[in-house]
């Protein structure tokens, strides 16, 4: 959306198109939110730097897709760059000399701690499901069946209550 303008609706009201709350979290935040991220891969340091908070950001990120999917390519090319500033930074034998990018990132970062969790980013994400076994969809055809078994469940307890009520 742009222009300010937000299309919303609720229970038992039409769908409306109406001018965005002041201060909301709107396309020229989202950008600039996008462009800091892309340049330290920090959430909290790129929703204050939009002028948003952290949960907003995240809300945003669940409920537009569009939004989620530059979000996955910011943090791609902050992670990216991250990594490069780290490599410099060990190149300079752990002295860090900033050079023409003013991006927070490496100077205030334990190096191993950052190589880890550049290197858990870099994993498939299956492999970063702590605790469980990966996460797997439902294709069309399991979904119909499901459905089509609460159905039945659904229409024999329905037939069992009519029984009870008739006897």
């Amino acid at each position: 959306m742009s222009g300010g303008v937000r299309i919303t609706g609720g229970i038992n009201r039409p769908v409306q198109v109406r001018k965005a709350p002041r201060g909301s979290f709107g396309d020229e935040a989202r950008q600039v939110f996008l462009d800091h991220l892309a340049g330290c891969a920090n959430v909290m340091a790129s929703a204050a730097a939009a002028g948003a908070g952290v949960s907003t950001v995240y809300g945003a990120r669940r409920r537009d897709l569009v939004f989620a999917q530059q979000w996955a390519e910011a943090m791609e090319i902050g992670c990216a760059t991250l990594r490069a500033l780290l490599m410099e930074k060990a190149a300079m034998g752990g002295a860090y000399v900033p050079g023409g990018m003013n991006v927070p990132g490496p100077e205030t970062v334990d190096p191993w701690l950052a190589l880890e969790l550049l290197r858990l980013n870099g994993a498939p994400k299956a492999a970063r499901n702590v605790g469980g076994r990966p996460i797997r969809r439902a294709d069309e055809k399991e979904l119909n069946e499901a459905i089509l078994a609460q159905l039945d469940v659904l229409a024999k307890r329905l037939r069992d209550e009519g029984d009870r009520e008739a006897a």
